[in-house]
């Protein structure tokens, strides 16, 4: 069956926050969609979470082929069927609603629709002061000194086009970082992207995959997106 939406959500021990967030998303999106949730390895607790609590045929659950976050990322990408995918956090329980506004954005002819914590009504808010500086540092330069169409380059809540999907290969192997490679690539490639506003959510429960380590690998794609400004 093919899709309108297929929304990826990677977990990795968020059996404190599944419950809620995908309460959520079944009681507000009314689209023909798909769910997908990535795991790392079957006796997670928040598989047992999903399992006890839902037999929805809407609900697919993927092992990851790979490892970690991006590998989750590439495996849910492997077996996408539908016209749109959308990243949603496990433990995003307030942007629900965002969902149905993110897949109006594509059906109007966007390939790539961003969710902004910096452009009007978006808010960033709750993560440690250094990350939080290095996040607006970056966004801050590409939105100013580059042609991208995005004030938010580093957040991974975001949909792409199937064609974007299928097109590009993801090259990163750590972390977040895929998000802002197909970024990349769509701009360098003139796909049309677009934005609207997010106030970040503050995690209550569970941890944060974020590492600092990480950051070096965003660095590739962080220049490239300034040489394809000026390549253009």
């Amino acid at each position: 069956m093919q899709f309108d939406l297929e929304i990826v959500i990677p977990v990795f021990h968020e059996e404190g926050n599944i419950l809620k967030t995908l309460k959520k998303i079944l009681e507000k999106v009314k689209l023909n969609y798909r769910i997908i949730v990535v795991y790392d390895y079957s006796e997670d607790p928040t598989i047992k979470v999903i399992k006890d609590n839902f037999s929805e045929k809407k609900i697919f659950l993927l092992k990851n082929k790979y490892r970690g976050f991006n590998g989750a990322i590439k495996s849910a990408y492997e077996i996408v069927n539908s016209n749109a995918v959308l990243l949603y956090p496990a433990d995003d329980h307030e942007n629900f609603d965002l969902i149905e506004v993110m897949n109006n954005k594509f059906n109007e002819g966007f390939d790539v629709v961003c969710a902004s914590r910096f452009m009007d009504g978006g808010q960033y808010t709750g993560a440690p002061l250094i990350k939080r500086i290095l996040v607006k540092l970056v966004s801050f330069t590409l939105s100013n000194f580059t042609s991208l169409q995005t004030r938010d380059a580093t957040n991974g809540f975001r949909l792409f086009s199937y064609k974007i999907i299928k097109e590009f290969n993801i090259e990163s192997v750590r972390g977040f970082t895929f998000s802002i490679e197909l970024l990349a690539k769509a701009h360098r490639y003139g796909y049309k992207i677009t934005e609207i506003p997010e106030k970040w959510p503050v995690r209550k429960q569970g941890k944060s995959k974020f590492k600092y380590s990480s950051i070096f690998f965003y660095l590739r794609w962080y220049f490239h997106i300034f040489a394809t400004t000026f390549i253009k």
